[in-house]
């Protein structure tokens, strides 16, 4: 036994040596020095997977109030649309979604999501009321709104009244 575990760590060293260099995962910062140089000026636009391009647009249009700027969209080889909220658009993309649409936290500030400004919260509350779409409000008590679109994408609504 003495024998078995003496040629155990033996080869087990030998291993090591073969190993690769140990090096820092990709995209680990490898100094903790801010970098000064890059400038931010905001979120141009974000991006969402659907099933039914011409379903979601409604659901964006029709239900969130957001404008269709789908002319602005270039021609890409799959079926998609653009819609404006305020400042910054949603890329709608008819593609297959990688991720698990059922099983989502109930509740969508505890889950990836889109984070929006709004002036009034109140239209929107009922708006979605009359379309039967489930939201919830925030869990720290601000006055933010969280609701999914039909293929499961979730957002937040943030009241910001000096819109």
């Amino acid at each position: 036994a003495a024998m078995l575990a003496l040629w155990v760590c033996t080869a087990l060293s030998s291993m090591e040596m073969l190993a690769p260099t140990s090096r820092p995962a990709v995209g680990v910062p490898r100094t903790l020095a801010p970098a000064m140089s890059i400038q931010y000026g905001g979120v141009a636009h974000a991006g969402v997977l659907v099933a039914d391009t011409q379903r979601a647009l409604r659901f964006y249009t029709a239900v969130l109030g957001m404008e269709d700027e789908t002319h602005l969209r270039p021609n890409l080889p799959f079926p998609g649309a653009f819609v404006r909220a305020g400042q910054q658009q949603i890329h709608i993309m008819e593609l297959p979604n990688p991720d698990p649409v059922d099983g989502r936290p109930e509740h969508g500030g505890r889950d990836r999501h889109l984070a929006l400004t709004i002036k009034d919260l109140e239209p929107l509350k009922k708006k979605l009321q009359a379309e039967d779409v489930v939201y919830t409000m925030s869990k720290s008590g601000r006055a933010a709104l969280f609701c999914r679109d039909l293929d499961g994408n979730a957002m937040e609504f943030m009241e910001t009244p000096d819109l």
